[in-house]
């Protein structure tokens, strides 16, 4: 009753005329805009401070010949029309676009398909989910080194597994060899990211009614159906947004393929972004890196709004029944989207490989529906008749399904487990050994005898403790800007009346899908001005770049589903609103804070081109930096490597194993609930 009068009082108040220059600022700006302009003030400041003017910056050198610190003059459009007909910046194009589109395919439907397994599991689901995520959560620069040493043709894991198996006679080059380096670097990509589907995807799954699994069985749809007709249409907008998101962070990926191959051998993983790191660090031509990096960005601008109308779209409606494909697209937009797809498959592999990937895609989906209605056919013929005859053998049949069922499932999830695991046992056997055992290949799966000489070097004779107290030194100011000045920005574009709002959120979702590389070199450029280089002011300064709009995508669809009548009850009981946000709504937001937090910290801690580029000097290194020196031309310390790698890890795995409940609900009701 006192939330319907307040309500009444608010809406009368505003009805009534009044005079004033405030009162005409309310009906033009908002009528909430003072407070809004209160709460959002520091988000706009961070955002235009650390990429709008960082973004303008880059324009503008793009269209000057900038090389070193000399600006030899307006040269216009001309580095961008001598980009279109290089030969290397195509190339380089055309491996970023196979890279992402291999990657994100493959990851989604694995992630798909372990979701499904652990929502059908209870038994063991999170220790499955926790062994799952160690992939997603490790350190980026730890992945890296990880699978270097795997894919290293005489001390490399993978090889002596092959060959221990019978299935190579001698080892491979997977990373020297032209052909082989890109799909290596692939699998790497996609190995790291299947965990991140699997847990936004199996928040999706929650999300669903079982009411809806409940009707379709009822009408005699079998699990296929049920598949087709409630799972996927109920997982629609999470699929777009882990899709967008999975595109645009491989589409501007730099470190874990850098980290790798370099770009090389011979250009075969050389990704844009490589090449505009070598164009302005490596040949301090800025304008031409800049412009590298800004050739690419109409095609994610593109792919922004095409995706982005779905993530500010209702995601209440993807919880309805129906099929997939009624993505509410006329004949319009899906041929617009057939003619992008198929311009996509022959700027990658060629008008004949083209063809061959349309040709085999259309019989297997050919296939697939053939199957799928052969079963169901077959399936409802078969009910028909054991309902008619032998409903005892049908009631066998079933459990004996079932129990097949569930010990494929079993078979499944350990085998996938044992794939994104198997890394890191490799890295654990090779750091207790000694360097003797690496060199002479004794005892190749298993140490023999344990040794932690390794972990007492890089404690007691290297900076490595230096490094791990920089990353969390930088990694604790991150999170401090994300999680405070983000919720005040979502809570002010959610909760609260006034003009430019919309606009705000849009610029925050192109924000967070900018590249990283289009924004290193003008910052550079700035903190060098400023004097900031070399310091670890400049991390903690350029680092919120990516957790502030990530920070505010998720807590502005938190803020959605917590409902109003709360806050309203609070300014009724004579709180103002950073009163009732505060004490009424922060404590309610426990989950989605602590997943931008660990968002903000597992950044800090992976991030690799902003401080390999901004800090040098070996003790203010952060650890991905740290690491990543320690390889000296063609030297490996595998050793010292790993047992790093582990001591690097263990910190983060703690954390998130802490807090993955936490993080699981924050993902279900900001990312699903949008």
């Amino acid at each position: 009753m006192r939330i319907e009068t307040a309500r009444g009082a608010r809406r009368g108040a505003l009805a009534a005329p009044r005079g004033g220059l405030f009162t005409q600022s309310k009906r033009f700006l908002g009528r909430d805009w003072p407070v809004a302009y209160l709460f959002v003030g520091p988000l706009v400041l961070l955002l235009f401070g650390l990429i709008g003017y960082p973004l303008v910056y880059a324009l503008w050198m793009s269209t000057h010949n900038v090389i070193n610190i000399t600006d030899r003059g307006f040269v216009g459009l001309e580095m961008y029309q001598r980009l279109w007909t290089d030969d290397q910046f195509i190339g380089s194009v055309r491996i970023t676009v196979q890279f992402a589109v291999i990657s994100v395919f493959f990851k989604f439907w694995v992630g798909l398909g372990a979701a499904l397994l652990l929502n059908r599991k209870a038994r063991f689901r999170s220790l499955f989910t926790g062994l799952i995520l160690l992939p997603w959560i490790i350190p980026e620069v730890v992945a890296a080194l990880t699978w270097r040493g795997l894919y290293d043709p005489t001390f490399g894991g993978l090889n002596m597994l092959l060959e221990s198996l019978g299935i190579i006679n001698k080892g491979i080059a997977w990373i020297g060899d032209y052909k082989l380096a890109l799909p290596a670097v692939i699998a790497v990509n996609i190995w790291k990211g299947i965990p991140f589907f699997t847990i936004i995807l199996l928040a999706g799954l929650k999300s669903i009614p079982g009411d809806l699994y409940d009707a379709a069985a009822v009408d005699g749809a079998d699990g296929w159906q049920r598949f087709w007709n409630v799972t996927l249409p109920g997982l629609r907008y999470v699929m777009i947004v882990a899709c967008l998101l999975s595109l645009i962070w491989t589409l501007n990926g730099f470190g874990l393929v850098y980290l790798i191959t370099g770009g090389g051998p011979g250009g075969a993983t050389r990704l844009f972004s490589i090449l505009a790191y070598e164009h302005a660090i490596g040949e301090r031509r800025y304008s031409l890196g800049v412009a590298v990096a800004m050739a690419v960005v109409p095609f994610l601008l593109v792919l922004i709004i095409v995706l982005g109308r779905y993530m500010r779209g209702d995601p209440g409606a993807s919880t309805k029944a129906g099929r997939f494909s009624n993505l509410n697209l006329d004949w319009v937009g899906r041929v617009f989207i057939a003619l992008v797809v198929l311009g996509l498959l022959v700027f990658m592999f060629g008008v004949k490989g083209a063809a061959i990937v349309v040709v085999a895609g259309a019989l297997l989906i050919t296939l697939i529906s053939l199957a799928a209605r052969g079963l169901s056919a077959g399936g409802a013929r078969l009910r028909d008749a054991v309902t008619k005859r032998e409903s005892r053998r049908e009631e066998v049949y079933r459990r004996n399904m079932t129990r097949l069922g569930g010990f494929g499932a079993w078979v499944v999830l350990i085998v996938l487990a044992c794939i994104e695991l198997f890394p890191f046992y490799w890295v654990v056997n090779t750091a207790f050994k000694s360097d003797d055992q690496i060199r002479s290949l004794q005892s190749i799966f298993w140490p023999a005898p344990w040794t932690i000489s390794h972990f007492t070097y890089m404690l007691q004779q290297t900076e490595f403790p230096r490094w791990f107290v920089n990353s969390v030194e930088v990694s604790i100011v991150t999170v401090i800007i994300s999680v405070l000045v983000g919720s005040l920005g979502a809570y002010a574009l959610v909760r609260l009346r006034w003009r430019g709002a919309a606009f705000l959120s849009t610029a925050i979702l192109f924000a967070y899908l900018m590249p990283g590389v289009m924004l290193f070199i003008p910052l550079y450029k700035i903190f060098t001005a400023l004097h900031l280089v070399d310091t670890l002011y400049a991390l903690m300064i350029a680092y919120p770049t990516f957790g502030l709009p990530f920070a505010c995508w998720l807590l502005m669809g938190y803020y959605r589903s917590i409902p109003s009548d709360l806050e309203e009850a609070a300014l009724i009981d004579g709180c103002n609103y950073l009163q009732a946000f505060f004490r009424i709504i922060l404590p309610l937001t426990l989950p989605a804070l602590l997943t931008v937090a660990l968002f903000a910290i597992t950044s800090a801690f992976n991030e690799f081109l902003f401080a390999y580029v901004f800090v040098r000097p070996e003790p203010l290194r952060t650890l991905p930096v740290g690491l990543a020196n320690m390889v000296i031309g063609d030297i490996f310390p595998w050793g010292n490597l790993f047992a790093a790698c582990i001591l690097t890890t263990i910190p983060v795995v703690i954390v998130y194993i802490l807090a993955q409940r936490f993080m699981v609900e924050g993902l279900t009701a900001g990312s699903v609930k949008g």
